[in-house]
């Protein structure tokens, strides 16, 4: 079987600011056609990483290696010349936009002089800009290119839900838009002219649904439109407003009043303003009391915070009623009517594209596959209504919809229990067997690894320590980490209430690893293999491993 993921001597870079740190080095894989290959090391160890880099997603730099998928790079390396030629650019193009500003001052000063400049710096601006633009075309290319890759041949289970569900659409849009953006979606069975009429009427159809939900606050809005209605209807628009305003007159000409009274009184005392503010203060204080007293209100804490809380719907509400009110009935409805005809088109119409009953039938199915329950009614919720495990199954089947030719597994059953995630792994082979897909599975479970995968990568600190097909890995392991792992197992032939085995020490920050054997570090050890990097060395057919002479030792196992 040839290579259909290569990664070679990758190494990778995050920007902090105590400097760069080093997240992966010299990290070599690679995932044959058909093939489940498993990742597996501690948190921190660079899984997710290298997993990030292969699709383009990451937010580190690449400081050298190749990543090769259907022997098509994924990497686009920005030669040095171009990257300085881009800052220096960047930084031109900063200082003409200030002095733009500052030449657009200088209009109100000297218009005909200002105009001259603006325009001139305009002009060298947009000279700027176009070089920018076209000395970027080949990161643009590259970029569409990834955009072709990601999804339809290459998919990722990411390990939180969230990282790839939308909070604010349903799961029926979610799942919907991926099989439209990489053509999986079946013909839709309504004609569009059909569907442009359902989402024609469909805001009607929402405020029929609000007022039977709601309906409280549903007649009350019902009511205040009909009043609105009746107002103009009859011509008494102006008395009404009369009405509405003379409370808020009448309260600013007493509080004018006061002000003017208690401004008086320290101004003459000689106590400044000071004092006229905190009487202020005081005067505010005492008509909330006043208030409290004609109105029998016991104004406790959690009432007070309810009515602060109201205030701005209040003032809100009270404003669009006098608009309302005030502006011309016939223009109101002219209003309503522009605001509804620019609205549809871009929100209702797209919306009802989507929402064919073949293509929630397709997303049912596929909700199905991956044993979610009542997939009809999940299919309407948003995610925040679903629980940790129902959200992973939503991505997991958003992104085994496409059937792509890689499958790049993130922990895909962290948040499962153990019987829906026997389901997830047999979907996962399923698919592997139907559609020749392969898997590049990250976990941290040992047991998950032995039955799923072909072969199985061990990574530390960054590095690949060992490589090697699932039983040999498990029959014989090489690095120390690689049994420490396997020694931290729980079995069924464990002692019953036994200690479970653990590695000691811990794994260093990432600014203060060593050069040499980074597993030697954390065992606290000294001496010439920290210093260098150890040789990796293939020992046997498709086994290879990271040959430090006291990590390939027995007899150092500090768990045994």
């Amino acid at each position: 079987m040839s290579d259909l993921l290569n990664i070679q001597n990758l190494r990778v870079h995050f920007d902090t600011l105590d400097g760069p740190v080093e997240a992966l080095h010299s990290v070599s894989l690679s995932v044959k056609e058909g093939e489940i290959m498993g990742v597996v090391g501690e948190s921190g160890c660079g899984k997710s990483v290298t997993s990030l880099v292969t699709i383009g997603l990451a937010s580190c730099e690449v400081d050298e290696g190749s990543i090769t998928f259907e022997d098509k790079e994924l990497i686009h390396e920005v030669p040095e010349v171009t990257a300085k030629t881009l800052t220096v650019l960047e930084i031109i193009s900063s200082i003409s936009g200030l002095f733009l500003i500052i030449a657009m001052l200088w209009l109100f000063i000297n218009p005909s002089v200002g105009s001259l400049v603006c325009v001139g710096n305009l002009l060298f601006l947009a000279v700027i800009m176009s070089s920018i633009f076209v000395i970027n075309a080949p990161r643009r290319r590259h970029e569409q290119f990834l955009r072709s890759i990601r999804g339809n041949k290459i998919s990722m289970i990411f390990q939180e839900p969230m990282t790839a569900l939308n909070p604010l659409y349903t799961v029926e849009k979610q799942v919907s838009e991926v099989l439209r953006q990489h053509g999986k979606l079946d013909a839709p069975e309504s004609s569009l002219g059909l569907r442009i009429g359902q989402a024609l009427v469909h805001p009607a159809t929402l405020l029929t649904n609000f007022v039977r939900n709601d309906k409280k606050t549903g007649l009350q809005l019902l009511g205040t439109f009909f009043f609105i209605f009746i107002v103009h209807q009859s011509g008494n628009s102006d008395t009404i407003l009369d009405l509405l305003i003379y409370p808020i007159a009448l309260l600013a000409d007493v509080i004018v009043l006061l002000l003017n009274i208690l401004d008086f009184i320290p101004d003459k005392l000689g106590l400044g303003d000071n004092i006229s503010a905190a009487v202020s203060l005081g005067e505010f204080i005492l008509v909330v009391i006043l208030g409290s007293a004609f109105y029998d209100v016991r104004w406790t804490p959690e009432i007070l915070r309810n009515e602060i809380s109201r205030t701005p719907q209040i003032i809100v509400s009270y404003v669009v009623l006098f608009i309302l009110l005030w502006v011309p009935f016939g223009v109101l409805m002219t209003i309503v009517g522009s605001v509804a005809i620019l609205a549809i088109p871009p929100i209702q119409i797209s919306g009802f594209l989507r929402l064919d009953p073949a293509h929630s039938r397709q997303v049912v199915n596929i909700l199905r596959e991956v044993k979610i329950p009542n997939p009809e009614a999940v299919i309407k919720m948003y995610p925040h209504e679903l629980s940790g495990g129902m959200r992973q199954r939503v991505m997991i089947a958003m992104m085994m919809a496409c059937e792509p030719k890689l499958l790049i597994a993130d922990e895909p059953t962290t948040a499962l229990d153990v019987t829906i995630q026997a389901q997830i792994l047999k979907l996962m082979k399923d698919l592997r067997e139907r559609e020749k897909t392969s898997i590049m599975l990250i976990t941290h479970d040992l047991g998950v690894i032995a039955e799923m995968c072909d072969t199985v990568s061990v990574m530390y600190a960054g590095r690949v320590v060992e490589k090697a097909p699932v039983v040999e890995l498990f029959s014989d392991p090489k690095h120390a980490y690689t049994r420490g792992l396997i020694a931290c197992t729980p079995s069924l032939s464990s002692i019953p209430k036994s200690t479970l085995a653990t590695i000691p020490g811990q794994v260093a920050n990432p600014s203060e690893f060593v050069s040499g054997c980074r597993f030697c570090q954390r065992m606290g050890r000294t001496g010439d293999t920290l210093l260098e990097i150890p040789d990796y060395i293939e020992i046997s057919p498709g086994h290879w491993v990271e040959m430090c002479e006291i990590c390939t030792d027995h007899e150092q196992d500090k768990w045994e």
